[in-house]
């Protein structure tokens, strides 16, 4: 009996992903207003996250220590995600971290002004607590 082969080929309209080698790379393809977005919560994650690494993982920036991740930005059509992997523990006052999940949380943030210096010093020092077991 001769296998069932499913419809013809049909080009795919879905956007490509493209793929991205540094950071710099990442946020520079990023369109304004999102590109100042993501340039300041990187600018406050190498500030607040000394000696974590960042680099492309799973297709957008990440920061790690060694192997283990602690947070990342990932571009959307309207916003910046900035998550943490172990999110769902960070204690937020001020409510903005959102929970997917049990273990992940994320902020979206769709201008400058929803960067909060303290708040995201606040969340990397318990991000890091969390990853280093500190």
């Amino acid at each position: 009996m001769p296998l069932r082969r499913g419809p013809a080929s049909r080009p795919c309209n879905a956007p490509r992903i493209a793929k991205y080698a540094t950071v710099d790379e990442y946020i520079a393809a990023i369109p304004e207003p999102l590109r100042a977005v993501a340039t300041n919560v990187r600018r406050v994650v190498d500030a607040n996250l000394s000696g974590a690494e960042s680099a492309i993982r799973w297709a957008h920036p990440t920061w790690s220590f060694g192997k283990t991740p602690v947070c990342y930005v990932k571009a959307a059509s309207k916003h910046i995600t900035f998550g943490f992997w172990h999110g769902a523990s960070i204690n937020d006052p001020s409510g903005r971290l959102e929970t997917s999940g049990e273990v992940m949380a994320h902020a979206k943030l769709r201008t400058e002004q929803d960067v909060d210096q303290a708040v995201f010093a606040d969340w990397l020092e318990q991000a890091r607590a969390i990853e280093l077991d500190e």
